[in-house]
């Protein structure tokens, strides 16, 4: 069985954890569940609610209910409905269960993954900076508990903290927290707030702390934006394509601007987005660095390829498009995951898919994609 090092996988939170850990007067605010018609949804201030599972009667939704003299007399009904809360969780107990998802990895041949949030993806959308970071530390403190409590493994499991950006000084002082705590990955939105593009020197302050900390910062797909907002004819495919634009975007602001140059051992992965684009990326923008030299600012020591090869990362699954276009990107950033437990994941045929889709590579090309690239970013001690 081919050992495995999964980039991206997930975990479900519990769906009252902010209800239970936000400040009180922010809890009507933050990530909340509820009932909409016929549905638990997960309702967030200034969005869209999301779909959990359809409110069942409740003798299906509860044993309790078929039985009343089953409840606890003294918690009576108050007590059964919060329970009927807390049981509308998606997808597999190894989504928030560490002993559970050991045991999934296992069948899956994963020896480590790094792991990103369901819900918390959409806390850079609050648009109260106040509001996004206390609902990032929330998440980030459960993550902590959860998975870096040290029986967990520091090798098997790599968490990532959620850092909102929109309040710089909030955003540097949470990335020196997390980092204290032991946190390998950070995760920032993939599109910035507007007004402020990711080649602004305001965050240089945050950049600095993960550089120096060797701490990865992951960009994941439906960060920072809306990934939905085409609702015309082709919509769905449209706003799955457009995903991987915002990333390519992206990498340019980071890679041409002279971030990377500033900040040498600063990392950045870019997460579920596709691959493809990432050597399209490289190619435009070096054809733009020397044929149109005269108008380019700053003059970076090596063309933006350089920087973005060697210190820039993208996530593939199932994708062959980064695999076919490794002579201009090299090896070296590609990172193989699995989208575990989400159900477009490749769970548990990861070993089928990647005998699939490497077909054709070297031993020592696979190996690097599947498990080397991964346990030298995040520095995993994984032979």
């Amino acid at each position: 069985m081919e050992r495995l090092i999964s980039a991206d996988n997930h975990v479900f939170e519990p769906v009252t954890l902010w209800q239970e850990r936000l400040p009180v007067a922010m809890r009507e605010r933050g990530p909340r569940l509820v009932v909409d018609g016929d549905w638990y949804v997960m309702a967030i201030e200034g969005m869209p609610n999301r779909k959990l599972t359809r409110v069942a009667p409740p003798e299906a939704r509860d044993p309790e209910a078929r039985d009343p003299e089953a409840r606890d007399p003294e918690a009576g009904a108050e007590h059964t409905a919060e329970k009927q809360k807390r049981r509308a969780v998606l997808g597999r107990s190894g989504g928030s269960d560490p002993a559970d998802r050991k045991r999934d990895m296992a069948m899956d041949g994963v020896v480590a993954e790094v792991i990103y949030p369901t819900f918390g993806l959409f806390i850079d959308l609050l648009a109260d900076p106040e509001l996004a970071m206390a609902s990032a530390r929330v998440y980030n403190d459960w993550l902590a508990e959860t998975f870096l409590d040290g029986s967990a493994g520091s090798d098997v499991f790599v968490p990532s903290a959620v850092v909102p950006i929109r309040d710089v000084p909030s955003a540097t002082a949470e990335m020196q927290r997390v980092a204290g705590l032991g946190f390998r990955s950070a995760l920032i939105p993939t599109t910035p707030p507007d007004g402020v593009p990711y080649n602004r020197a305001d965050y240089d302050p945050i950049w600095k702390i993960a550089a120096d900390a060797r701490m990865p910062l992951s960009l994941h797909t439906g960060t920072g934006a809306l990934p939905s907002q085409e609702k015309g004819a082709g919509g769905a495919v449209i706003n799955y394509a457009k995903v991987g634009l915002l990333s390519a975007e992206t990498l340019c602001y980071f890679a041409a601007s002279g971030v990377l140059e500033r900040f040498p051992e600063l990392r950045l992965v870019f997460v579920e987005t596709g691959a493809g684009w990432f050597a399209y990326c490289c190619e435009r923008m070096d054809e733009a660095f020397e044929e149109h030299e005269q108008w380019v600012k700053p003059k970076l020591h090596a063309p933006p390829s350089r920087y973005a090869t060697t210190q820039c990362f993208v996530t593939l699954g199932a994708d062959r498009a980064p695999l076919l276009t490794r002579e201009i990107t090299g090896i070296g950033p590609l990172l193989w995951a699995s989208d575990y437990p989400h159900p477009e994941g490749t769970f548990p045929h990861s070993q089928a898919t990647v005998a699939k889709i490497f077909e054709g590579l070297s031993d020592g090309d696979r190996r690097a994609i599947v498990h080397d690239n991964a346990a030298s970013l995040y520095g995993l001690a994984h032979s």
